[in-house]
């Protein structure tokens, strides 16, 4: 329990990040901050929720795309934040393109950083090549 509570605070943490750091980045990027908490909800709920499906289906119908997942998945729940009122709002095609890979860097590296210290936690049975 321990482990996935400071898993889901290191995700929301990354999608705070990504978001903000869309802010600042892109210039069609917008959110108000009364939308941003629920924002960050969306988007690490959608993630959690999409990102399992995109695997499945890129392993089943397409493994050369199985990287891209993760970013297709940053897409979707940037698309769903933006449906709800005062969450984000993006013009233009290049700005989606640029927050969707912003969100997906912040979120990666997220869940590596989460990776880490629940392996520790567990004994360490990640797997090392000697």
């Amino acid at each position: 329990m321990k482990n996935l509570l400071i898993t889901i605070g290191i995700q929301l943490l990354a999608a705070c990040a990504g978001l903000l750091l869309s802010l600042w980045w892109v210039s069609g990027f917008t959110i108000q901050w009364p939308g941003f908490v629920v924002a960050v909800l969306v988007v690490v709920v959608a993630q959690a929720a999409m990102a399992p499906l995109a695997v499945h289906a890129a392993r089943r119908y397409a493994p050369a795309f199985l990287g891209g997942t993760g970013l297709a998945a940053a897409l979707l729940a940037l698309i769903i934040a933006g449906l709800f009122p005062g969450g984000v709002s993006i013009n233009g095609i290049g700005d989606w393109i640029l927050s969707a890979l912003i969100l997906w860097v912040c979120t990666a590296a997220g869940a590596a950083v989460a990776q880490t210290p629940a392996a520790r936690r567990r004994g360490g049975q990640h797997s090392h090549k000697s």
